[in-house]
């Protein structure tokens, strides 16, 4: 168990892989390396006779000294001792991009029967359109034209659902959010098109759906550029969430049966250059060192923050153990828990042999089976 109920955490941000041989002193600017403990020098790999390893960074940092008299600036970020019997876990997160929440409004054949008002209720949830609107955001799309053709009985879905999609697109609270389009079931391909230019018929009608897709989150999100990690200011990951339900004119869901609704859930970009730059700051700030609001302060003091490319998409690999505290002034014996994580930008084309290292050190650890082939993914 932790002296805290958390590990302490230390982010490595990599921008190569060093090779065998290497002392931590020669390290370039974001430069990894696992040490020997005992020399500083890098290894390719864990090895069996070794026990005690050292996570290294080149610093982020392009000067050594910062006015007359502070230095050293240039020193390499290093991890505490790792010790493979108390390693506890290894792991990588995969950077993975926004999944858009879609909804899919079918509707076919004769059900709209003339004379019959039909109503779509659209929401769109989550922190962008609370962000908005201070609420989450809705909008009713009707059809309410009663009249219909001589000896005609219902009308063609096309009419209805397009309709309800031009509304959608019309609506100023939520068509910032969501884009409606209107397909068509192609029976000779097989497959859905494009529903413009259909030709409206009194009988014998199609299959028919609107597909309603969610912005991407980087769309829609309410922030002036890049963050400054200003109070005001913000920068947004959480995706939209859009649900639909046909309703009758008192908004009843249960009585309506023309429509058929299916919706896939939006979900969240992993290893966002954003996420990283912050998991920076909160290891700079261990390290003693503030993050300035300033931005000429952040010149004047080299900051490292901003050397995290934004629109880049980092692989995240962890690593979790523990330090034995051989003295604890309360008396208990006790460990410190660590948790490194390093950022690997996925443009790189050295992440395999990362993983390669770190399975050799699970597998010292007796964490992995001598015969596993990958890190265990989040």
């Amino acid at each position: 168990m932790a002296y805290f109920p958390h590990a302490y955490q230390k982010l490595l941000v990599a921008k190569a892989l060093a090779g065998a041989g290497t002392p931590s002193s020669a390290l370039g600017i974001g430069e990894l390396a696992l040490l020997n403990a005992k020399d500083y020098i890098s290894l390719a790999a864990p090895a069996a006779g070794i026990n005690q390893y050292i996570l290294a960074q080149g610093s982020l940092h392009d000067v050594d000294k910062l006015g007359p008299f502070h230095g050293g600036y240039k020193e390499s970020v290093k991890s505490k001792g790792i010790n493979p019997r108390y390693v506890s876990d290894i792991w990588v997160s995969r950077a993975s991009s926004e999944v858009t929440s879609q909804v899919l409004v079918k509707a076919a054949g004769d059900c709209f029967t003339c004379g019959v008002e039909r109503y779509l209720r659209l929401d769109v949830k989550g922190s962008p359109a609370l962000r908005f609107l201070g609420r989450n955001a809705y909008f009713v799309a009707d059809w309410t034209e009663k009249c219909c053709v001589e000896g005609q009985t219902s009308v063609d879905p096309f009419v209805v659902l397009s309709a309800w999609a031009d509304q959608i697109n019309g609506d100023p609270l939520v068509s910032p959010f969501v884009t409606a389009t209107v397909e068509k079931w192609d029976v000779g391909t097989s497959a859905w098109v494009s529903a413009a230019g259909h030709s409206v018929t009194t009988s014998g009608h199609g299959e028919f759906r609107i597909v309603i897709d969610a912005k991407a989150t980087s769309a829609v999100s309410t922030h002036f550029g890049d963050a400054g990690f200003r109070p005001t200011d913000h920068y947004e990951l959480e995706p939209s969430q859009l649900y639909a339900s046909e309703v009758d004119e008192t908004g009843d869901a249960c009585n309506v049966i023309c429509t058929s609704i299916a919706r896939t859930d939006g979900v969240q970009s992993r290893g966002s250059g954003e996420s990283v730059i912050r998991q920076l700051i909160l290891t700079n700030r261990y390290a003693q060192d503030p993050f300035q609001q300033d931005s000429r302060m952040r010149e004047i003091l080299d900051e490292t923050a901003f050397k995290v490319d934004r629109t880049a998409q980092y692989d995240m690999f962890y690593v979790l153990h523990s330090v034995p505290r051989k003295s604890n002034p309360s008396g208990t014996m006790d460990n410190d828990q660590y948790l490194i994580s390093i950022a690997v930008d996925v443009a790189h084309g050295w992440t395999n042999q990362l993983e390669a290292m770190l399975l050799e050190l699970g597998k010292l650890a007796e964490i992995y089976d001598a015969g596993a082939a990958a890190l265990k993914e989040l």
